[in-house]
């Protein structure tokens, strides 16, 4: 009986360990973490999701630097520092924090309703987990209801791309469109 006990004992310490090393939901608590960092202005907690430097062209026409984005020049802590504003700004927070981050780690997506800030331009996210790909992607997209429609009505999409590698979400690339 004491043996059995023991052994009782024994697989339940194994299943409590095996349990408590479960990394399955530590992408979705990154998220979270991400978006408490950049809501609350926190650079230095943001930057340990980026590995720096980095080369993306893209992020200096976000910023508004293309010159920058010709000559292919790397994205730096310093220049991830003077663009934060611009990189995560007011759209961006306030569609990151309308994500319903159970949907995303349930279903695999969530997205925003459509937001305004003053009855011009229209914008909403979408973020997505692609399991097979290890991949949480934010698609921040919105239009200007005055651009001319010739040139796609102002619409656009920029997509931020972050991969999950041996647990840790990492930032991988900005994507634009539009």
């Amino acid at each position: 009986m004491k043996r059995t006990l023991l052994y009782i004992c024994l697989l339940l310490c194994a299943h409590t360990a095996i349990a408590s090393t479960d990394t399955t939901t530590t992408w979705i608590d990154q998220v979270r973490t991400l978006r408490d960092a950049i809501y609350q202005r926190d650079k230095e907690t943001t930057k340990t999701f980026f590995n720096f430097p980095y080369n993306n062209a893209e992020f200096w026409y976000i910023v508004g630097v293309p010159n920058l984005a010709e000559k292919e020049a790397p994205v730096t802590e310093k220049s991830f520092d003077l663009y934060f504003d611009k990189i995560f700004d007011k759209q961006f927070i306030t569609a990151f924090l309308k994500i319903k981050t159970k949907d995303l780690y349930e279903k695999g997506t969530s997205k925003t309703a459509e937001f305004t800030d003053d009855q011009e331009e229209y914008y909403s996210m979408e973020a997505t987990y692609d399991k097979n790909e290890q991949t949480v992607t934010l698609q921040l997209s919105g239009y200007n209801k005055k651009s001319d429609p010739e040139y796609d009505g102002g619409e656009y999409a920029i997509f931020y791309v972050f991969k999950i590698k041996a647990g840790k979400l990492r930032f991988d690339k900005i994507l634009m469109a539009g």
